[in-house]
């Protein structure tokens, strides 16, 4: 059956000679798996370059519930960004939070209260000329709410990550924690940069005891190495 979505690129495999498998987070069915044959062709109906990480699509799919991969009607982005791809802090952290999603993001249903709220926060670290330093600890943060592991509090986060954590440390960041998630994106938090690279390992740790498939995310790497600089 054809059916119309909103999807966001997750990420993109080679297979074979000239064809991409493209996992997409659709709006209509959650997390799904595509096969777009001769996109790498010169002939291609839909190029390459639309199925970058992270890109909004207006998808016409053939969609088939229970089968492992599905095609592609129509794909046309209907949001392009005009910052991210040339500005390495904001690519870096776009980078950095695709590769989270394709660890985290499994179901395979409706959840547009999650699809609007990816689609918002990657237009807004797009377009937004704010800090953005700290984008990529409140997206986390966020996400986890919807993920159904999220905690209600700096203190009740850190009251549950304690058994692998100091006290000191603790005393440090539950403070700055607390202040980062009571504000919007894009305000400034008064924060060191090993304060800030402490915040994201905590975090991580706190999503790989909570899901365990997670795994080591390769691109926290780069990313730390951007914010250094």
């Amino acid at each position: 059956m054809q059916r119309k979505t909103r999807g966001l690129v997750i990420n993109n495999m080679r297979y074979r000679e000239t064809s991409l498998l493209i996992t997409i987070y659709t709006a209509e069915f959650g997390i799904a798996s595509y096969i777009e044959n001769g996109v790498r062709s010169a002939k291609a109906k839909h190029k390459m370059a639309l199925f970058q990480p992270l890109t909004l699509l207006d998808l016409e799919v053939y969609h088939k519930p229970g089968k492992g991969l599905h095609r592609i009607s129509e794909a046309k982005c209907y949001y392009p960004y005009q910052h991210i791809p040339f500005d390495i802090i904001k690519s870096s952290i776009a980078l950095f939070l695709s590769e989270v999603l394709g660890k985290v993001l499994k179901e395979e249903e409706e959840n547009i209260p999650l699809f609007d709220f990816l689609e918002e926060s990657f237009q807004f670290l797009d377009k937004t000329e704010a800090h953005v330093e700290n984008f990529h600890i409140q997206f986390l943060w966020e996400l986890s709410a919807y993920l159904g592991f999220g905690s209600s509090s700096s203190a009740e986060f850190f009251s549950q990550m304690s058994p692998w954590i100091g006290v000191e440390k603790i005393a440090s960041l539950s403070p700055i924690l607390g202040e980062l998630i009571g504000t919007g994106y894009g305000k400034t938090v008064s924060m060191t940069k090993l304060q800030r690279k402490e915040l994201v390992a905590i975090m991580l740790q706190y999503y790989q005891i909570h899901m365990e498939s997670i795994g080591e995310i390769r691109s926290w790497q780069v990313l730390q190495e951007v914010m250094a600089s």
